[in-house]
């Protein structure tokens, strides 16, 4: 029998059984696969456990008592989904921030998010979810969209956070554009801006680090023991507090304090866009800006971004490298 109608007619054995079913049991209705008497067939099947697991199908051992016999199941509370029941306006919210995942094109899940938008709307009959899950299906037909090389990447990544496999990956640095080899143990992903990060542990540096995931040139999963992890993530470690940092606050040198002008009118859209650890006052009829800044390079691209309406003050090394940036501008421009 092949894998996969094997793995579905355990699941479904199990299911059905309105007791747990004895080891004996299970090698009866299989017979080619777990009929032996040696080892082979035991382990066999705890292959064929794990594999259940990983799709989101957790079957357990139960010892047995006075009502029922000994043998395994599938716990019913940890396989099913209680029934969703969100207010219109949550509904709507959810079908937003998932049809807004499908648009990007690199999500790494597409098929299973517009399967699941799809379901949500015949469930729930909210306002716009038959709206949403046709843009969710168009999304699908146009294929990966933009990015196409960053969501097979994607996918990779979280397969190795999952199951916690260290990946080996060539990088281009952001600041030097030079290509590092390294390897990574991935804590997690995060999306900003439309943009994927990884963050994780990386060997070269030995620090978190967080890495542009769109400048990953090449990407191995340790393929040995797959069903190993090879680490643990440090008990210490939020993807949250890293997926709300700004760009000059990802790690990569020490902790630099910097300076920003902002020449009047300062909108609230510019302040807020310097984050919450931001430290703000008034300079006559400008504002300053403080930050400090783990990554330079983020910071300056953010104010160059704003134009002339902003000037990096300091320090010094960066505001030269903000002038040289502008000076090459200009001379291509020219």
């Amino acid at each position: 029998m092949q894998k996969d109608q094997r793995l579905l007619d355990l699941a479904a054995l199990l299911l059905k059984a309105a007791e747990p079913v004895s080891w004996r049991e299970i090698q009866e209705q299989f017979p080619e696969d777990y009929g032996g008497k040696g080892e082979a067939a035991i382990r066999k099947f705890e292959r064929d456990k794990a594999d259940l697991l990983e799709l989101g199908i957790p079957v357990r051992y139960a010892s047995g008592d006075e009502d029922l016999p000994a043998g395994y199941l599938i716990d019913r509370d940890e396989f099913y989904l209680p029934d969703l029941k969100l207010p219109p306006e949550d509904l709507a919210l959810l079908y937003l921030a998932g049809s807004a995942a499908l648009a990007t094109g690199t999500f790494p899940y597409a098929r299973d998010l517009a399967h699941a938008l799809n379901k949500l709307s015949f469930a729930a009959r909210a306002p716009g979810a038959s709206e949403a899950a046709a843009f969710a299906a168009r999304r699908l037909g146009e294929g990966d969209g933009p990015g196409p090389a960053v969501g097979p990447i994607v996918e990779e990544l979280s397969r190795a956070i999952a199951l916690k496999k260290r990946v080996h990956l060539a990088y281009l640095g952001a600041e030097r554009r030079e290509q590092t080899e390294r390897d990574v143990d991935p804590y997690g992903l995060f999306q900003r801006g439309g943009a994927w990060f990884l963050v994780g542990w990386c060997h070269l540096r030995r620090d978190l680090r967080t890495f542009h995931v769109s400048r990953i040139e090449s990407l191995t999963v340790n393929p040995s023991a797959p069903r190993t992890p090879d680490f643990q993530p440090r008990k210490d470690f939020s993807l949250a507090d890293h997926a709300t940092r700004e760009a000059w606050e990802y790690s990569v040198h020490a902790p630099v304090r910097c300076k920003v002008r902002l020449e009047p009118p300062v909108s609230a859209e510019v302040l807020a866009s310097f984050g919450p650890r931001a430290r703000v006052r008034e300079d006559g009829a400008a504002t300053l800006v403080e930050v400090d800044a783990t990554n330079g390079e983020g910071l300056l691209r953010h104010v160059l971004a704003l134009g002339d309406g902003a000037e990096l003050l300091a320090p010094k090394a960066l505001r030269d490298r903000a002038r040289a940036v502008l000076e090459q501008l200009a001379e291509e421009l020219a």
